[in-house]
């Protein structure tokens, strides 16, 4: 009469110990954000793009959304933003681009690289905007955005949400060393241009060309979702989605 009880003893221990060993062998939850889908964005020539930012609350370690940017100085004047100009823009243009692509790639399974580390490694900044914390404005409810830059010269490229009436101007990176509050907006100025401050104490940001007898000046922009892994503490990020290359209005 002993028999059934070890019996059921056992089986109880291996199925407290199976539990144990499953909890802390790898079948931990896996903390990932979506990606903004392509079909999100609509752009306009290289002078507006609208994007629809979907809702994050489903997850609640999400955060916000993040833009990173650079610029690429250029003597290559279009109005288009079709990849298969890029390399007559700049070369680093292009080279950026097709070392980001595989990890924009909505039908790779691929981790590929986190965003952070990827875009730091190409000389990407977080963009700004002028007088409001953009982290709060990218919140992960989501909503509609609309970055506009204008055509006409001394004229501000802006961002919009949700179809407001509050426009906000779009501003470089705040970690640039160098660059006057005057010249962190997206323009095309003689100090932007210039590529004896393309380095890493001025524009950071921008990948120069030097001897251009005419320069213009494009941007390249990429959206992200950022969030907090609730168990390492650490940054975790959405795939980049590619927004569009916009061309800065000249100063």
């Amino acid at each position: 009469m002993q028999k059934p009880t070890i019996k059921l003893f056992f089986i109880f221990c291996g199925f407290f110990a199976s539990s144990i060993f499953l909890s802390t062998c790898g079948f931990e939850e896996n903390y990932f954000l979506p990606q903004v889908p392509e079909i999100n964005i609509s752009t306009q020539l290289n002078t507006s793009a609208t994007i629809n930012l979907p809702s994050l609350t489903g997850f609640y370690y999400a955060q916000n959304y993040i833009i990173f940017y650079r610029i690429y100085i250029s003597d290559f004047n279009t109005s288009s933003n079709d990849t298969t100009i890029f390399s007559n823009i700049n070369s680093s243009l292009v080279n950026d681009y097709n070392f980001i692509y595989p990890n924009t790639d909505p039908t790779s399974t691929t981790a590929g690289i986190s965003a952070n580390n990827l875009f730091l490694s190409r000389s990407y900044f977080e963009l700004e905007l002028e007088g409001v914390n953009i982290n709060n404005m990218l919140s992960s409810s989501g909503g509609n955005i609309r970055i506009s830059f204008p055509t006409a010269q001394g004229g501000n490229p802006v961002m919009t949400f949700n179809n407001g009436t509050v426009i906000y101007n779009l501003k470089r990176s705040g970690k640039l060393i160098t660059p006057r509050p005057s010249d962190r907006y997206f323009q095309n100025t003689s100090q932007l241009s210039d590529a004896n401050n393309a380095n890493s104490n001025n524009n950071a940001d921008v990948a120069a060309r030097s001897g251009l007898s005419q320069t213009y000046a494009y941007v390249s922009m990429y959206v992200v979702a950022a969030g907090t892994d609730p168990v390492k503490f650490t940054t975790i990020y959405s795939k980049p989605t590619h927004i569009s290359v916009f061309r800065l209005p000249e100063n």
